[in-house]
């Protein structure tokens, strides 16, 4: 309990809490008087250091707010700190704090006294006041504190007072005599404790005392003050005087008659919006549902809800006014935001004309006479802002004439047989008829790409559109342009969002206060979240929680209106989208309530539960950690679920791709961040989805950016795995020596950073290159060197990637038998390790010996296992390769027509794909088939882009040979014989540069 009542003291489990030094126990003082309301920072300032606070005092405030959450937490109120701009806001239950405990006793003792109950109202002032310990908040000193201290000591003198006047009601002036004696020696200038003492001793039979009383109160209030004593206490002395019988005790009075009823039509609907736009169809449902007839003995209830500002509350009066002639007997409207169920019962039995005596003490009794009060009647009762169904349910008519529209932030699904409307955002052109209605057709008109934008900017949300309009309506001289550039400012947004009484921020406030203590922490987190989406295992990082946890911490954000659920038909988890603006919102929260030290650790799990995400596809995809190197970042799990049960078996690639922009999202904040390890780990991982599926874009730009992340900050093998990974990029893009020379780097990066695995990989990539460039020697020596590590490193896949290629030299040079036998062995590593890609990079390899060797059953075989293999993974880029070899394998059994069928498709997809050797190398073919049939403009067409391809990708003797062509059929001296003399270097489908090697 907060105890303020005297000392400022923090009780929990029968023991005072540390609270703090003096500046600490000012703060929560000050917050301590204003629980339940808002204290602005400067308010805090102001008590800590009064008109003159030094340049640091913002940032020891939020210290002494920090020490405070923390005390409180211990004490079993976390979260009991708000941030509530502009300050913060002290939230605890009356239980817990000993000012409002007296407020509640005091306000009972009240009611008690007003219906006659004195000895329950004498009983619940005495419980009151053994609250006090003291003069209110002794020994803080702050001049701010000492004025609210103050008026909780007049309310004390004013409880006791009441006290005293109701225990002598009940006869008890004896026995009060030496109390008041005591309590105008302590406040002599108080003239009412003067008249209760007068009255103890005039009915005690001590009326000359009495009378004396009064003349020393008279030499007092002169000598202290210099006045005569009121009225009051002039009339009493009179009274005594004249032994006025009003004086005497009367017997109890008698409890008074119950007043009558009066019937009334309560209509206390709240005016329409004039500017009410759009919801027709909404509009349409509920007035025909409230307005049918044939209801039975059910009371219709319809259930509106969605975000906040959305119009939900415009929505049910408009119905409510459309309905008025339907519910003759009246209309009843409760805003529930603050308003307790009793309190509001009670409000609603009044406005139908029971008298305030009349009213029940309990909530149970208050709810049935309304529910007897409402019966046979047609009323329609609208409830806005309802929190919980627990809040409306004492509010439900029991009449089925009656009907009830409610509101509310969150889905209300346990209210049995409710008509649920679920309320989006307004659409584009019903928004942009909202702000024609509220700034004018005109400059809608002159400006309808930035009212556009607006309407994006404020998402459509009626309240935040209804507030930038009506600062354009204010200011005719603005442009809408303007504004959006205001609003584009995401810091300012909120800020701009605000005008008079109407502010976004609080809209959105008023959820977030309404969400449990777990949920708002997640809520301030989730800003740390840049992704364009999220996934429960991010909450649960966040959190450092379950998965199980962290769900329903989700749903109730969810049912809060604060994140939307997104589900996708091929996916296999939901997913979770934080609105733009109330992203900036929670980005204020978090600045000013979690500390960096927080914010770091939760961002650290949650890049660590990606790299264990994209570990876990990667070993999915190769059967192990294999091609890959990692560094030594932590990874972060949930504890009830594995990162391989999340991505499914066999789905790596497909969970890939789906996570393709989150992934980009990732990176680029790890390097934001300066979390470097974490940001090129991702990066290098995540080239498989980037090779395979062609996001050629993203992969350099998340190379790039971790490369420069891990330079600046001395990180080798950073440097080393970016190179490497930027030099496998320019070998797709068949930039030959850029390549080279990243390769040259990253092995250089690998030797300082003593990374032998890394080294190896790249040297495998630089060996690639050198047979490429027609450098044999030092390609095979190369590979013999990295083949050597790979196999000491224990990288299978590595391995098996250099035999492969080593059989690739072999079969170039017709060694048919050496590369056959290399094939062989690389196959069965990657059917052995799992790793299918590799298999099907074999297997097309193989297919090609096939098809040298004059075995093309075999090779056609081959190639459909490719096909199957690739397109399983949605590989484009293998696709292009299998079926370009398909494609020549028929050209070369004669089935002319199906291969150019084959190759068409092959160069369709290769250019859709940007696999610019596939699509070279298909327009070649197509244009020595066409040269055979004869077609030369065909011909022409398809030897001209196959010459400028390979011009742009400096393959020379391919280049040569379409030059060649060309130049027949440009002359039109193509034939059959003539085609089939003409030297063609490295025949369309044995040899070639396939830059997959790797």
């Amino acid at each position: 309990m907060l105890r303020l009542l005297g000392p400022i003291e923090l009780v929990a489990g029968g023991r005072s809490m540390d609270i703090g030094g003096p500046r600490q126990r000012t703060v929560l003082a000050t917050l301590g008087l204003n629980v339940e309301r808002v204290t602005s920072m400067d308010g805090l300032i102001a008590a800590v250091w009064g008109e003159e606070p030094p340049e640091t005092a913002r940032g020891q405030i939020q210290v002494c707010i920090s020490g405070l959450r923390k005390q409180l937490a211990e004490a079993g109120h976390a979260d009991a700190i708000r941030t509530v701009p502009p300050g913060y806001r002290l939230e605890l239950h009356a239980d817990d704090v000993d000012t409002l405990a007296f407020a509640r006793l005091v306000t009972t003792a009240t009611e008690a006294a007003d219906t006659g109950r004195t000895a329950d109202a004498v009983d619940a002032l005495r419980t009151a006041l053994a609250l006090w310990r003291g003069p209110a908040l002794d020994g803080v000193d702050s001049e701010v504190v000492r004025r609210g201290a103050t008026a909780l000591d007049e309310q004390r003198l004013t409880a006791i007072e009441e006290r005293v006047r109701l225990d002598l009601a009940l006869g008890q002036h004896q026995q009060l005599v030496s109390e008041l004696h005591a309590l105008v020696n302590d406040h002599p200038l108080r003239e009412r404790l003067h008249e209760l003492l007068m009255i103890a001793l005039y009915r005690s039979g001590r009326s000359a005392e009495a009378l004396n009383a009064y003349r020393h109160a008279r030499d007092v209030l002169i000598e202290e003050i210099g006045v005569e004593p009121g009225q009051a206490l002039r009339e009493l002395e009179l009274a005594i005087l004249n032994r006025d019988p009003a004086l005497n005790l009367d017997s109890p009075p008698a409890e008074p008659a119950p007043e009558p009823v009066v019937v009334t039509v309560p209509k206390q609907m709240p005016a329409s919006v004039a500017d009410f736009t759009g919801r027709q169809a909404e509009v349409d449902d509920i007035v025909a549902l409230l307005t049918e007839r044939a209801r039975g003995y059910g009371m219709p209830v319809v259930a509106i809800s969605g975000r906040g500002g959305v119009g939900k509350s415009s929505l049910a009066v408009r119905v409510a006014h459309e309905l008025a002639e339907h519910f003759p007997d009246g209309q009843l409207y409760a805003d529930l935001r603050d308003t307790s169920p009793p309190g509001q019962v009670a409000r609603f039995l009044r406005a139908l004309g029971i008298a305030g005596r009349a009213v029940p003490e309990t909530l149970d009794e208050r709810a049935a006479l309304y529910r007897s009060t409402l019966s046979g009647k047609r009323v329609l009762v609208v409830l806005d802002d309802v929190g919980t169904e627990d809040q409306a349910l004492p509010l439900l008519p029991g009449s089925p004439g009656c009907a009830v529209i409610m509101t509310s932030r969150v889905r209300l699904g346990s209210l049995p047989g409710a008509y649920h409307v679920d309320l989006d955002p307004l659409d584009t052109q019903t928004a942009l008829a909202l702000l024609n209605r509220i700034v004018g057709d005109r400059r809608v008109r002159a400006e309808v790409d930035d009212a556009q934008e607006l309407v994006r900017l404020c998402e459509g949300l009626p309240l935040a559109l209804r507030i930038g309009g009506a600062r354009l309506a204010s200011r005719p001289n603005w442009r809408i342009g303007g504004l959006v550039h205001r609003l584009r400012d995401e810091g300012r947004r909120l800020d701009e969002l605000s005008h008079r009484s109407w502010t976004l921020r609080s809209s959105i406030a008023l959820t977030f206060e309404n969400l449990s203590p777990e949920a708002r922490r997640l809520f301030r987190l989730l800003a740390l979240v840049e992704t364009p989406e999220l996934h429960a295992w991010t909450a649960a990082a966040l959190l450092d929680a379950t998965l199980g946890d962290a769900e329903d911490v989700l749903e109730s954000l969810v049912d809060a209106r604060l994140l939307d659920a997104v589900e996708y038909p091929e996916a296999r988890h939901l997913r979770y989208r934080l609105h733009d603006l109330v992203r900036v919102y929670a980005k204020e929260l978090l600045a000013d309530s979690i500390t960096p030290y927080e914010s770091e650790a939760a961002l650290r799990r949650v890049l660590g539960g990606w790299l264990s995400l994209v570990d876990a596809a990667h070993r999915e995809e190769y059967g192990g950690d294999y091609t890959v190197v990692h560094s030594t970042a932590p990874r972060w799990q949930p504890p009830d679920a594995s990162p391989s049960s999340y991505i499914g078996a066999g789905a790596a690639l497909g969970w890939w791709d789906s996570e393709r922009a989150a992934l980009v999202a990732a990176v680029r904040q790890a390097a934001r961040t300066g979390f470097v390890a974490q940001c090129w780990d991702l990066a290098l991982t995540c080239v498989t989805l980037f090779e395979v599926k062609g996001y050629f874009d993203d992969w350099k730009s998340v190379t790039e950016l971790a490369h420069e992340a891990s330079v600046l900050a001395g990180d080798h093998n950073g440097v080393g795995a970016m190179r490497y990974s930027m030099g496998t990029w320019c070998m797709f893009q068949s930039r030959l020596a850029e390549a080279d020379q990243c390769f040259a780097d990253a092995v250089d990066a690998f030797a300082e950073a003593g990374n032998e695995h890394g080294g190896a990989l790249a040297l495998r990539n630089a060996a690639h290159i050198d047979g490429l460039c027609g450098r044999h020697d030092r390609m095979l020596t190369k590979y013999d060197i990295a083949l050597a590590t790979m196999r000491a490193v224990g990288d299978r896949i590595g391995e098996a990637h250099i035999l492969r290629n080593q059989a690739r030299y072999w079969l170039d040079n017709d060694d048919l038998g050496r590369a056959r036998v290399l094939l062989t062995d690389a196959l069965s590593i990657c059917r052995a390790e799992g790793c299918r890609r590799a298999e099907a990079q074999a297997v097309h390899t193989l297919a090609e010996l096939y098809l040298t060797s004059g075995e093309f059953d075999r090779a056609r075989e081959s190639l459909h296992t490719v096909l199957r293999i690739v397109r399983d993974a949605s590989d484009k880029i293998g696709e292009t390769h299998a079926l370009y070899a398909l494609g020549v394998l028929r050209h070369r059994e004669g089935r002319v027509d199906n291969a150019m069928t084959t190759l068409a498709h092959a160069l369709d997809l290769a250019t859709r794909v940007r696999e610019r050797v596939v699509e070279a190398k298909a327009n070649h073919v197509l244009g020595e088939i066409a040269l055979l049939r004869t077609d030369f403009a065909a011909a022409i067409d398809h030897l001209e882009a196959a010459r400028g391809l390979f011009a742009d990708l400096r393959s020379s003797a391919w280049e040569a040979g379409a030059t060649a062509l060309l130049a027949q059929a440009r002359d039109g001296r193509a034939d059959s014989s003539a085609a089939g003399t003409v030297a063609v270097p490295n025949e369309p489908g044995r040899r070639g540069s396939d830059h997959r090697a790797a």
